[in-house]
């Protein structure tokens, strides 16, 4: 695990040496914004009711872009953490949390439009997480469990600057659960431990990864609505040839073996340092365990407003 992260920290420094020292023939591109929001209440006395609480979340979204002759090599870096206090006394409630990292070499094969790719993904958290409607002692998720690793081949089509359409039919995805606990549950659609029903001693350990070869599709979309007020799209569609199973988006649970994740934000600037973000993120993976009765469907939203800075 410490040689993927290794590797991942290895290629950021090198396309910033390689940047440094490109500089000069204009070939790469960058920048990004630091954000951080907060919001207060506070009750006393309060006929209505109400609980005081502080939310902060932090994000940081950087973009590393290279670009010469035929080829091109697009980073890009997207972290966030967010929490709400409603007592000082109990443990916070995490409000978002991501680690995402994405890179993509093309060779364009058609005029700016159609170019061969090579496409790496890797996602995970950065802190615990828990089912905060039952307790938040036992924990359902943590750094490294999961983590998602995703390597592909395939084509990416990009018709205008504000969209563009990556299909790699030939796509590897590496799931990881480094928490043996987690693990030995069979959690994320790793392999569970082995127990023996009557002692309860665990035979064999749960397995730590999960191997799927699939395709994957990528759609992104990012575009200035209004002056201002811009709205991105991602989504990330992945299906494993290996695992037996039958397309059925009507079935008695409204099954649907692909697995999805569709990320949206609508981003309004008020001015160089203010702005409000509005995120919503829908995630389907047969997978993982519900939470919530046996739907496999994961929905989040965040409104925030608050400062941000955008980094040259």
């Amino acid at each position: 695990m410490k040689k993927i992260l290794l590797t991942l920290a290895v290629m950021f420094l090198a396309s910033q040496m390689v940047l440094a020292q490109d500089a000069e023939e204009k070939n790469w591109t960058h920048g990004g914004f630091v954000g951080f929001n907060v919001a207060q209440s506070h009750f006393s006395n309060w006929t209505s009711g109400g609980q005081d609480n502080i939310n902060g979340l932090a994000a940081l979204k950087y973009n590393i872009n290279y670009k010469k002759n035929k080829s091109k090599w697009d980073n890009t870096f997207d972290f966030a953490l967010g929490y709400s206090y409603f007592d000082f006394d109990m443990k916070p409630i995490k409000t978002d949390d991501r680690i995402n990292f994405s890179s993509l070499y093309g060779y364009d094969v058609v005029k700016d439009e159609l170019f061969i790719t090579a496409n790496l993904n890797f996602q995970t958290q950065f802190a615990d997480g828990f089912d905060y409607k039952t307790d938040s002692t036992n924990k359902i998720s943590t750094f490294l469990a999961p983590a998602y690793l995703t390597v592909g081949i395939g084509a990416q089509y990009t018709p205008t600057s504000w969209f563009s359409l990556n299909l790699a039919p030939a796509s590897g995805r590496l799931t990881i659960v480094n928490d043996q606990d987690l693990a030995n549950a069979g959690a994320f659609g790793v392999k569970a431990a082995i127990i023996d029903p009557i002692t309860g001693e665990i035979l064999e350990y749960g397995s730590k990864f999960r191997m799927e070869l699939g395709a994957q599709l990528i759609a992104d979309f990012r575009y200035e609505i209004f002056k201002n007020v811009v709205f991105a799209s991602k989504l990330i569609v992945f299906y494993d040839y290996l695992q037996e199973r039958e397309l059925n988006a009507l079935g008695n649970k409204y099954s649907c073996h692909l697995d999805f994740d569709w990320d949206n934000a609508l981003v309004l600037k008020v001015n160089d340092w203010l702005n409000c973000n509005i995120t919503a993120r829908l995630v389907y993976d047969e997978d993982i365990t519900p939470i919530e009765g046996d739907s496999f469907i994961q929905f989040k939203e965040v409104l925030s407003i608050g400062i941000s800075y955008k980094i040259p």
